[in-house]
């Protein structure tokens, strides 16, 4: 009997992460950039982030929990925004998968994600599915 490899070995409930980040002003400089956000009053006066700084980071957080994984095709993603992000805040984003499954010959996993700032309250739910590549 051969022992499972690769997506069959993917547990329901593998967590990812937790990563800890400093949202400093570089970072979020450069974020805001990147995602062409032209709201700069809300950062230069609020101190608030770009909507989804910390998506970007899903994917790492994958990659790491599943150092087998080749390519992880992005097919869907939904983001509840609850809280916003403050320039030099701290934050903590843990993960998990949640279900795995096959369609049409492709294998996908779900994974979802909270990012919380330092006392604990939740800034962002995310649940992500994406094709496995192996």
């Amino acid at each position: 009997m051969s022992e499972k490899s690769g997506f069959e070995a993917i547990p329901i409930g593998l967590e990812m992460g937790p990563l800890e980040m400093t949202l400093d002003e570089d970072s979020v400089n450069e974020r805001a950039g990147l995602v062409q956000w032209d709201d700069r009053e809300l950062m230069d006066k609020f101190g608030i982030t770009p909507p989804g700084m910390t998506i970007v980071q899903h994917a790492r957080m994958k990659f790491m929990a599943l150092p087998e994984l080749r390519v992880s095709i992005w097919a869907k993603s939904e983001h509840e925004f609850l809280k916003p992000m403050k320039v030099g805040g701290k934050i903590f984003i843990r993960g998990k998968v949640v279900d795995k499954y096959v369609r049409r010959g492709r294998n996908y996993v779900v994974s979802e994600y909270e990012t919380v700032d330092e006392p604990g309250e939740v800034l962002l739910r995310s649940r992500e599915t994406g094709v496995y590549v192996e």
